[in-house]
């Protein structure tokens, strides 16, 4: 690989990573609810997410998921239902005069990392970009194309992570702000809003 194609990847990692998603709007909302420190572990869930999609991608996995029409259903109907929760919940938390009462999930250190991973986990748009965009940067030739899949791999996890963690904290810092009952009101609707159309989206989409 050239240094001109390595550069050209990494801008186009950056703007997919950057684009607005469910993975910024539950920073957001995690951020308004419960401040940096969730925040930050709510990054990490969402960066292993990619993590493992790449490794799955390597392995060959997401290929079969993506020819296996009904694995791939299965996963894309999953990860739906799962915005459709998300969007329901902050939806709830938007109407209610007061604050929920913290999920067993929210009472440990793990909870908000654990959604972060699990969301992730069950979007196959991510295992999309390993399988349709990766590859188009990746050298002709048979021998060399696994030593330039991970550098690639390496790159994207790279980029998610600069952008993730810097957008975790500077949404946690905002932790003030953002958790007035009016702010939080009006971003939990917002949020509840883009999960919930995003997720019956995918629905649809099946």
């Amino acid at each position: 690989m050239t240094g001109f194609t390595l550069l050209t990847f990494t801008a186009a990692a950056a703007v997919i990573v950057i684009v607005p998603g469910p993975d910024q709007a539950l920073l957001l909302q995690t951020s308004a609810a419960a401040g940096r420190p969730a925040a930050v572990r709510t990054a990490g869930g969402v960066l292993l997410g990619i993590v493992l999609w790449g490794v799955a991608s390597v392995l060959g996995l997401s290929a079969l998921l993506a020819n296996g029409s009904v694995a791939f259903q299965v996963v894309t109907v999953a990860g739906a239902l799962y915005l459709v929760w998300l969007g329901i919940t902050a939806l709830r938390s938007a109407v209610s005069a007061a604050p929920p009462a913290p999920r067993r999930e929210d009472r440990g250190n793990s909870g908000f990392f654990l959604r972060g991973l699990l969301m992730n986990c069950l979007n196959p748009k991510i295992g999309l970009f390993y399988l349709s965009i990766l590859p188009q940067f990746l050298p002709g030739s048979a021998a060399s194309a696994l030593g330039a899949e991970l550098v690639l791999f390496a790159i994207y996890v790279t980029v998610s992570a600069l952008w993730l963690f810097g957008f975790a904290f500077a949404a946690g810092s905002l932790h003030p702000f953002l958790n007035r009952p009016r702010v939080k009101r009006s971003l939990d609707s917002v949020v509840g809003v883009i999960l919930l159309g995003l997720g019956v989206m995918a629905l649809v989409g099946v």
